[in-house]
């Protein structure tokens, strides 16, 4: 063992001893003359002194000692073995003139000198125009690159005396350096590919927005098995990385709109932030210094330098789409069916991987400038354009996020079709409840808008929201249609469980009159219809349909005293005025999934569950999303 002290560690005096950090490390060390100890050691440990060489010549009580204090050293996170690093070609002039740039490696990892070497000897070129790849440029050419090769677009005057004042300045610090310019004409598909020929890696950047060359260089450069590191400018706003393969990713999840122009605060320093950070990247995925943690994409704010970094989670057209068998699909649905449900603190955990600000499956969970009172109101935020707003509500802060969460990932998963994933006649596989088996029904009922979508922490409760959820859809159709007629039922007098007794109790003094009746007679099964006043506010089905059915009471009447109506209940059309009359009916047990099932069955509807997995990443998050789609 050849020891060696990592170049960040700094060391301190104690009271009691020394305290060691930097690099990483963190150790605190006691005794009387450990400082001294680590004093003395300190400036042989410079990775030419072996550890025989160390020890040899000292008493066997010192030897033992300093042993034991290397070994403290060397498991404490300060200490590397110089023995293990892999040889390499490096001149003495070549070490002095880039240490900094080895020390960074060697502050990540072993073989320093050699990672490095392997860098400043690949193929990098630089393509772009304008300031931001003129910086980039330079920082290549900083950074080390032995043969550079700079391509110039057309799309933004790119300032070639600073092209011809970086050349003068790379030969004086480091005369093997080499600068080749080359400018292009266009940039289809061929030129491109013919000016990256041979190179180890490409680092991309324009002043000008360039986002459909982007994609192209993203698509050749994977081709070709080249590392592309690549910025592209929106507006005001640089997106930076992440290299490789996980950029495709990222553009999707990003999702951003076409820029309108150029920025004009893409200059000087700011293009030299914009530049370093891409270099950098570059720097650390042909090194091995980076980490290898979640890829993240880079966001710099041109006008004000405020930077910040991304995490998303991979795009389904960026993985294989899996093929699955009839047998496999439907021993898949039977671990969905027999999981153990996710427990609220786990589902908050596994969930925040789909949100992010900028790059997330849900934007945002959001309390605005809502009211919370008597009911707690949080949205889940979607992209934009991504079609209409999502609301969670609960008797608690908690409760309205988890449910806003889940509402906003069933409306994601239901967009999120993946056409590879169709059969030739564009069918995808679904379970059926009524039969028992697997069956295939038509992508275009699964993924639409409308009834029977949900999700859950169970598999259970997400199936029989979205069975609930068809129930009453047939139910108001049989009112709309004549076959039924609403029956006015007491509520005040029923059988409410905790929560249900709360929302009549907050209902009453806020002023909301609420009005209920059974419209699942012609079904065969108990589906409640709800009114606010005369407003038609909800149709409930399932169990906890008179709970969910008083809370969506509750939820109209304080968007109508606090005039949110954003998140107020849609009206159900075709319900009409609320039923009138002397006091009503007993209200009638809830239906539970077999019962709702069979009522189907009694109609020749049979309702088969899709699990909504087009989206792998999303999927493994929460796997409880359904659609169900009536066949008959």
């Amino acid at each position: 063992m050849r020891p060696k002290l990592k170049p960040d560690v700094l060391y301190v005096p104690t009271a009691d001893g020394v305290h060691l950090f930097g690099a990483g490390a963190n150790l605190e060390l006691r005794g009387g003359a450990i400082y001294q100890w680590v004093d003395r050691l300190a400036p042989h440990l410079n990775g030419t002194v072996t550890l025989d060489d160390l020890l040899r010549g000292l008493p066997d009580d010192k030897r033992t000692v300093v042993a034991a204090l290397l070994k403290r050293l060397e498991d404490g996170g300060c200490l590397t073995d110089a023995e293990a690093d892999e040889p390499h070609g490096l001149t003495d002039r070549e070490l002095e003139t880039y240490a900094p740039e080895i020390a960074f490696v060697e502050y990540h990892r072993g073989s320093a000198a050699r990672r490095f070497e392997t860098y400043r000897n690949s193929s990098v070129v630089v393509l772009g125009a304008g300031p931001a790849f003129t910086a980039l440029i330079a920082s290549a050419l900083h950074s080390g690159v032995r043969r550079l090769r700079a391509v110039c677009t057309p799309e933004f005057p790119t300032d070639e005396d600073r092209l011809t004042e970086l050349t003068g300045g790379s030969e004086r610090r480091d005369p093997d350096q080499e600068l080749i310019r080359t400018v292009l004409s266009g940039d289809s598909d061929a030129e491109l590919a013919a000016a990256l020929e041979g190179a180890d890696a490409v680092l991309h950047v324009s002043s000008a927005p360039v986002t459909d060359r982007a994609v192209r260089l993203h698509r050749l450069c994977e081709r070709a098995g080249q590392l592309l590191v690549q910025g592209v400018v929106l507006d005001d706003v640089a997106w930076l990385g992440p290299s490789g393969a996980a950029w495709a990713s990222a553009w999707q999840r990003l999702a951003a709109p076409e820029p309108s122009r150029p920025s004009t605060f893409l200059t000087g320093p700011t293009a030299a932030v914009v530049a370093g950070h891409l270099g950098l990247a570059c720097f650390t995925a042909l090194t091995g210094a980076r980490d290898d943690g979640p890829p993240t994409v880079t966001r710099i704010d041109l006008e004000t330098l405020r930077t910040s970094t991304h995490p998303f989670l991979p795009h389904p057209s960026t993985v294989d789409a899996p093929q699955e068998s009839t047998e496999e699909f439907g021993q898949r649905v039977e671990r969905l069916r027999s999981a153990e449900p996710l427990l609220p603190a786990e589902f908050s955990a596994r969930a925040a991987a789909c949100f992010d600000r900028y790059t997330g499956v849900l934007r945002a969970l959001e309390e605005g400038d809502f009211t919370q009172l008597p009911l707690n109101v949080t949205e889940a935020v979607r992209p934009e354009g991504a079609g209409e707003r999502v609301f969670g509500w609960g008797t608690g802060f908690a409760e309205a996020r988890q449910r806003a969460a889940l509402r906003g990932l069933a409306r994601y998963a239901v967009t999120a079709a993946d056409p590879r994933r169709f059969a030739d006649d564009g069918s995808v596989r679904g379970w059926d409840l009524a039969g028992k088996e697997v069956t295939t029904v038509p992508a275009g009922d699964v993924f639409t808008s409308g009834p029977g979508v949900a999700a859950a922490l169970d598999w259970s409760g997400a199936v029989t929201e979205a069975v609930a959820q068809q129930c009453a859809r047939l139910a108001a159709e049989d009112v709309r249609t004549g076959a039924a007629e609403p029956v006015r039922l007491d509520v005040a007098g029923a059988s409410l469980d905790e929560a249900g007794r709360r929302h009549l109790d907050m209902l009453r003094p806020a002023g909301g009159e609420g009005t209920v009746a059974d419209i699942g007679t012609a079904l065969g099964v108990p589906v409640l219809a709800w009114w606010q006043g005369v407003r038609p506010v909800g149709v409930t089905c399932g169990p906890g349909a008179v709970t969910d059915g008083l809370e969506l009471v509750l939820l109209d009447r304080q968007a109508e005293l606090t005039g949110e109506s954003a998140y107020a209940p849609q009206p159900v059309p075709g319900l009409g005025a609320p039923p009138r009359g002397p006091d009503g009916a007993a209200v009638p047990a809830d239906a539970d999934l077999p019962a709702l099932v069979e009522a189907l069955a009694s109609r020749g509807q049979s309702p088969v569950v899709v699990p909504l997995d087009h989206d792998p990443a999303v999927h493994e998050v929460l796997p409880n999303v359904v659609r169900v789609v009536l066949a008959g």
